[in-house]
């Protein structure tokens, strides 16, 4: 599912501090910016039209579009890592946006089901983002593991938020 762009990493031989393809992040960045923007219009009006989940879909919009999708997507600019290639930063950002996007809609249609199949995708994302991390080794160690603990308390949300949709629970 995702690539960790060694073989591609491996033939430009990236020198230290290497970082992701600058398209990616630049589309990344837009993208997270626009869900910011979009979860501050959601919240306009659900304060002068409530309607069912506008606290929340704002909220999800901008911290989980927004604010993690920006962690996430700037955080290897704090470590040196191989450098991914363009299908494997685009492999990312497809995941994690298309599994948040589908996670709206099954809260919206109140469908379980939707709503762990949009999970699924974001954690697929995430895995995809610690593998990219590259390996946890001097210079930069201590930036990659705590990217990494930042994918570990986002993948262990997404889980709690599966169990509190419905998803996670028996019988």
């Amino acid at each position: 599912m995702c690539k960790s762009g060694a073989k591609g990493a491996a033939r430009r031989a990236p020198a230290a501090g290497a970082r992701p393809p600058e398209r990616e992040l630049i589309v990344c960045v837009a993208i997270a910016v626009s869900l910011i923007v979009a979860g501050g219009l959601v919240a306009a009006v659900d304060s002068a039209a409530p309607f069912a989940h506008g606290s929340w879909l704002a909220a999800y919009l901008v911290l989980v579009g927004g604010v993690a999708q920006l962690a996430l997507g700037l955080g290897p600019l704090l470590f040196p890592a191989p450098v991914l290639s363009p299908s494997s930063s685009r492999t990312r950002l497809v995941l994690w946006n298309l599994g948040t996007g589908i996670v709206a809609a099954g809260v919206f249609a109140a469908s379980t089901a939707v709503v762990v199949s949009g999970s699924v995708l974001v954690l697929g994302a995430l895995a995809c983002f610690a593998r990219g991390a590259g390996p946890a080794r001097e210079p930069g160690r201590e930036r990659v593991l705590a990217y990494r603990l930042v994918v570990a308390v986002l993948a262990v949300s997404v889980v709690i938020g599966i169990a509190l949709s419905g998803g996670g629970a028996s019988g």
